[in-house]
This record gives structure tokens, C-alpha cells and sequence, in this order.
């Protein structure tokens, strides 16, 4: 495990903290590299994700994680995703490569794109991103339209929803399973295999799943930062490869960027109500998420990040029983803190104003305890379960035969719970025709609606992009406008279309697919999808390599042509 510290500028206005010299902040927190306030996104980058780059390029079945803490404000987001505003297309096709400010993920993502073509891999390699955020407990699946994302084991201790109060499994002999004997055995050092999983085959297709997690994650302004986010985000990147002996492996980059904890008497959400962040089951399994107030959001942060906190605690401590159940984001971080994966770097997020110091203590003691941590037996890096089936590499043959006995049996599940009534579909009896058309007309305006929201958030945001490096004000733009307001009516529409799905749905005429169905289809979808890969036209080992050979020999030509050019002629 790594410590980092990155300390961000002192806000305008603000008294600068001289309690804390660099020296101080590197000892307090235990930290093997501490960046000041000067220190540019691409030193952060070169010196703490470049080296786990080359490892996770060249080591078949490298894992890491990144894992971003501090206070609300302090640049968490900006050290893993970047500033607002510049995972767009147009930030992108300015820069000439990838842009400056860029984060770790994006960063990442592009870098090993990049690779893979510069070596002539793209053929058998395939990079896939998956996006979960945890929002008051509860999954969330950014990449498709926020449906929820069933984790093992991930829910908070005594609730009723809690996987095994609700699930009996039984072994080959139909002996009872207890509930510790199952609940961690799909965890891996990244998400759920129910999140969607998005291949990516260029920059620009990396460009337009940053956007659309922009878009869609949960995130409010209050009085210490403009755009607070309101959840855990944690982005998964897989990389499977096919080497030149015809073994597969598979490595994962997780990237995760904490919601800041919060002093709510600073912030300014005390004020706020509570009692919503709740969950309504309607007739025909639908249910309505209401969300939660500031106050709501910032109170599940801070007893998540306490429950973290106490899990890093009882490791350091050498504990024999550690209580990653109680929350779903320890549950997450279950298998990366326990050796899941190889390498674990945590950034520490510093703000530099006097009037933050004691959250600047509270941010330094957590460093102190994950390096306490780090050298617990608990936390020894060894391969996990799910890892060292592909880590170390498997024959694709034998890979591509167990899958297909996997599909077969997920494919027989569905058609069996498709006969059970346990799809979506519309009820048909005792409604009539043009009610039962009136329904789904409005089902699908109100999914439309939801689209149309998410478009024009990614429109804002370009256009946003393009003032910005214009060097034009927002203000009085009147394309900016514009979408703003087509924005609202969208929002507008989407609510209107929810209030009469919904009175419908109580009606009976709707019933929704099970959470065992969802799981099953994604399952599906999921192993196709992998298929797929494997059996792509395969070319022979002396192939690849001459292939490989060939792409470098392109490359370098093109660097050679590339220096001619730009040399002044004698």
C-alpha cells in the first residue's frame, strides 16, 4: 500500500493554514509523497499511476486500486476524474492527444488504448469499463440509466433487505449453506458482474463514458463546494488479453473516489429537511426511488466513511473478525483491502484553508491507520479467488467451452423464469386496447424523457467546453441558454410522464421483471459478450508476433517522419 497526500490551493478569500508545512503533512499522515498546491495534474499522474501502468501492461492478471479520501471540497473528484467540464469531445479533439487536466481514470484508460495499438494488440485485447455509484446504500449502475446493481453481501447490518435474510442456498447435497460461507465468494477488487460493462475501442469512446458519469452522478452544491458529490463512485477497468501462446488473461485498474465527509453546520445542509431517501414497492414489483435531501446524503457519506474508517481500524489491529457488512461500500472495498489486489494507493485530499484544520488532522490520522494496515497479514496482497482463474492465464479453448456451458444453463434459467412470469410484461386482462396502447405510449415518452435529460446535460457540458477554451463568458450565450431550457422542460416532461406511469402501474396493467431475472439477462448479455471475444478469428502465435513486430516498426517510422517535419531545414 501507498500513501499519497495532494493538497489543493487555498479558495479566494480564504486564510491560508501555516500550521502545516509539507514536512509535517508527510509525517502526520505517513505519507510516501506528499504534492503541494503547485503540483500539476500530469506530476500526480507520472508519479503515483504511471508506474502501476506498466505493471498492469506488462504483469498478466496485474489489479490495483486507487482510492481517493478527504473532505468535501478537497479535490478528490479533480485528481480522478478532472475539473468540471473537460471530459468532453471538444477538450479532447483541442489538445492534440488528451487533455492536460485529465484524471486518473480517463487518463488511464486512454494511456492503455494507446498502448495496445502502438504494440499491435488491439486484435486480441479487449479494455471494458464498468461504473457503479453508492448512493445512501444503495447501488447504482452509471453506464445503464442508474438501475440498481445487486452486490453480495453489500447492504447495512440488521436491514431486512440484506441478502442473506432473504436467500437460502444449499450445497451439492442439500446441506444448508450458512450465509458467511457464500457472501464474499463473487466479490472481486472492482463491481458487481450486474453492472453493465461498456467495451471501449478508442479515445473517444473513453470520452463519452466519462461524459455520460459526469452526467449522471449524484451531485449538489453547498456552501464549502459547488459541485459536492453526493456519492462513491467507483470506475472498474478490465483489460483481458489473448498472449501469443493462446492463454487469456485479466487485469482490472479500480479507481474510486470517496463522497467528502462533511461538518454539516459548515456546509449549510443542516438546514435541509429529513425523512426522504426512500424506496415505494408498487403492485407489479415497481418500485419508486425518492431521493434524499443534502442533509439525507451527507449523513449516509459520513457513516459510510466511519464504517470504512473502523474497518481500517480493526485491520491494523490484526482483528480476527472485521465488519466490512456494515455498509455497502465496505463491502465493495472487502476484497481490494484483503489482498484482492496487488497494489493499493491511497490519496489523501487535502484543503489548505486555516479555517479546515482539524478535517485536515482527521484526513492525515486515516492515512496513518491504512499504513498500520498495509502491513497486516489480513492486507498481504495475494491472488483472490476470481483473479487466479485469469490472472496467471487460461487456455481460451477451455475458457470458451466453460462459458458455453455457463450460457447454456443462464439460458435455460431465463426461458424457465420467462415461463414463470418473472419478465415484464403488460397485463393484459381486463383492460382494453386503448388503454392497454395509452400505457405504453406513455412508458416509452417517459423513457425517452429520462434519455432526452441525460443528452442535454452531455450538450451543456460541450458547449460549456467550447466557451471555456474560446475564452467567452457563459453568460448571454444564447446556445447556452437554450439548452439550459430544453434542459428544464426535459426534466419537466420526465416528471409529468413518472406521475402517470406510476398511477397506471397501480392499476395492475404493469409488472416488472424480478431482481433474479435482471441478474440472470445481465448474466447473459455478460457472457455473450465474452464469447464473442474469445472466438474471434485467432491468428497463429508467429503471426502475432510478426504482426507486433510490424506495428512497432510503423510507430517508430512515424516518429522518425514526425521529427523531420518539425526540424528547421538547413
Amino acid at each position: 500500500m501507498k500513501i499519497c497526500v495532494r493538497r489543493r490551493p487555498c479558495a479566494v478569500g480564504e486564510a491560508e493554514s501555516d500550521d502545516w508545512s509539507l514536512e509535517d503533512v508527510q509525517s502526520k499522515a505517513a505519507a510516501d509523497i506528499v504534492f503541494g498546491p503547485d503540483a500539476s495534474q500530469q506530476e500526480v499522474l507520472h508519479s503515483i499511476l504511471e508506474p502501476q501502468l506498466d505493471r498492469f501492461w506488462l504483469e498478466p492478471g496485474f489489479s490495483a486500486v486507487f482510492l481517493a479520501y478527504g473532505q468535501t471540497g478537497s479535490g478528490k473528484t479533480h485528481t480522478i476524474f478532472g475539473p468540471p467540464g473537460v471530459l468532453t469531445e471538444h477538450d479532447y479533439n483541442q489538445s492534440g492527444g488528451y487533455p492536460q487536466t485529465w484524471g486518473f481514470f480517463p487518463y488511464a484508460a486512454v494511456a492503455t488504448l494507446t498502448d495496445l495499438g502502438n504494440k499491435g494488440l488491439m486484435k486480441r485485447a479487449q479494455l471494458k469499463i464498468s461504473a457503479v455509484e453508492v448512493y445512501l446504500e444503495r447501488m447504482f449502475d452509471l453506464l445503464n440509466d442508474r438501475q440498481h446493481v445487486a452486490v453480495p453481501g453489500a447492504s447495512v447490518r440488521a436491514s431486512s433487505v440484506r441478502e442473506d435474510n432473504s436467500v437460502t442456498r444449499y450445497d451439492a447435497e442439500g446441506k444448508w449453506r450458512p450465509p458467511g460461507k457464500w457472501l464474499g465468494e463473487k466479490t472481486l477488487p472492482g463491481i458487481s458482474a450486474t453492472a453493465k460493462e461498456v467495451v471501449v475501442e478508442s479515445a473517444m469512446d473513453v470520452v463519452h463514458v466519462a461524459r455520460l458519469v459526469e452526467a449522471t452522478r449524484s451531485a449538489q452544491s453547498h456552501a464549502l463546494n459547488h459541485r459536492s458529490s453526493r456519492s462513491h463512485c467507483m470506475i472498474t477497468l478490465t483489460l483481458r488479453l489473448i498472449d501469443v501462446s493462446g492463454r487469456l488473461c485479466q487485469g482490472r485498474l479500480v479507481f474510486v473516489d470517496l463522497a467528502g465527509s462533511e461538518r454539516v453546520g459548515k456546509s449549510g445542509v443542516n438546514a435541509d429537511a429529513t425523512g426522504g431517501a426512500k424506496a415505494f414497492n408498487l403492485p407489479g414489483r415497481v418500485t419508486v426511488d425518492i431521493p434524499g435531501t443534502r442533509f439525507d446524503e451527507a449523513r449516509a457519506v459520513n457513516l459510510s466513511l466511519s464504517a470504512l474508517g473502523r474497518v481500517i481500524a480493526a485491520l491494523a489491529r490484526r482483528d480476527k473478525y472485521v465488519s466490512f457488512r456494515d455498509s455497502a461500500l465496505t463491502q465493495l472495498l472487502k476484497d481490494p483491502l484483503t489482498g484482492g489486489a496487488a497494489h493499493v494507493t491511497v490519496i489523501l485530499a487535502l484543503r489548505a484553508e486555516k479555517t479546515n484544520d482539524s478535517e485536515t488532522q482527521s484526513t492525515m490520522r486515516f492515512g496513518t491507520v491504512c499504513k498500520d494496515a498495509a502491513g497486516s497479514s489480513n492486507m498481504r496482497s495475494r491472488p483472490s479467488k476470481s483473479s487466479s482463474k485469469t490472472g496467471a492465464g487460461v487456455n481460451v479453448s477451455r475458457a470458451v467451452a466453460d462459458l458455453r456451458k455457463e450460457l447454456q444453463a443462464v439460458a435455460e434459467d431465463v426461458e424457465r423464469m420467462t415461463a414463470e412470469g418473472q419478465d415484464e410484461h403488460v397485463n393484459t386482462a381486463g383492460f382494453a386496447a386503448p388503454t392497454i396502447q395509452g400505457f405504453l405510449d406513455n412508458k416509452a415518452k417517459f423513457e425517452e424523457a429520462k434519455r432526452q435529460v441525460t443528452r442535454y446535460k452531455e450538450q451543456i457540458a460541450e458547449r460549456r467546453s467550447e466557451l471555456r477554451i474560446a475564452g467567452t463568458q457563459e453568460e448571454g450565450d444564447r446556445r447556452l441558454e437554450e439548452l439550459q431550457a430544453s434542459l428544464t422542460v426535459s426534466q419537466q416532461a420526465t416528471f409529468v410522464a413518472s406521475g402517470i406511469f406510476y398511477r397506471q402501474v397501480t392499476t395492475g396493467i404493469w409488472t416488472g421483471r424480478t431482481p433474479a431475472m435482471e441478474q440472470k439477462m445481465a448474466l447473459r448479455d455478460q457472457l455473450t459478450k465474452e464469447i464473442s471475444f474469445l472466438e474471434q478469428p485467432s491468428k497463429p502465435a508467429a503471426s502475432l508476433d510478426v504482426e507486433a513486430e510490424s506495428s512497432e516498426k510503423d510507430a517508430l517510422l512515424e516518429n522518425i517522419l514526425k521529427h523531420l517535419r518539425t526540424c528547421p531545414h538547413q
